[in-house]
């Protein structure tokens, strides 16, 4: 897994430049998780877990679309993996939506710490959720939400450069 993370940093860095002053931090979240020494559960997961992939209704939440990452490799996303990439998928999901209708907005800077209060409310509400299910596997929730960043890095450098800041703004 870790192979993996690092082979798609490796290949973001080459890609985007901006990346590389946060490149060592990246690199010590991976090297966090080669050091620990439990077993990481897997199992099959959604692979596209976002906040655009749930639906509330008037009694429930609703969990749509397990495609996976449209641009991955069927066989990547058939693959097992931590159920905590999905966890990792959602906090970015909400980094998103308190920042893409700012990318543009003339008023951005200014209400980009009120987005950032939202996304950080959002996010912890989100993570109690999950604290019975996932435990304290806080070493591997980071790196995969750093391998997920560095994901959208790219997508965002080679579709909408306007957006770059917001996947950048993970490493800070």
């Amino acid at each position: 897994m870790v192979e993996g993370f690092r082979r798609r940093l490796a290949r973001a860095l080459e890609e985007v430049p901006a990346l590389a002053e946060h490149a060592e931090l990246v690199e010590r979240a991976f090297h966090q998780v080669e050091e620990l020494t439990g077993k990481v559960r897997v199992q099959r997961v959604h692979g596209d877990y976002h906040l655009g992939q749930v639906m509330r209704t008037p009694v429930d939440w609703i969990v749509l679309d397990f495609e996976g990452e449209p641009g991955q490799p069927i066989e990547e996303r058939r693959a097992l993996a931590s159920p905590l990439r999905d966890v990792a998928g959602m906090l970015r999901s909400f980094d998103y939506a308190a920042g893409h209708l700012l990318a543009d907005h003339p008023d951005g800077a200014a209400l980009r710490p009120r987005a950032a209060e939202w996304a950080i409310r959002n996010r912890a509400a989100f993570l109690d959720g999950y604290a019975d299910v996932c435990g304290d596997d806080a070493a591997l929730l980071r790196a995969l939400e750093y391998d997920k960043a560095v994901y959208e890095v790219v997508y965002e450098a080679r579709n909408r450069p306007t957006w770059l800041p917001i996947p950048l703004a993970a490493f800070r």
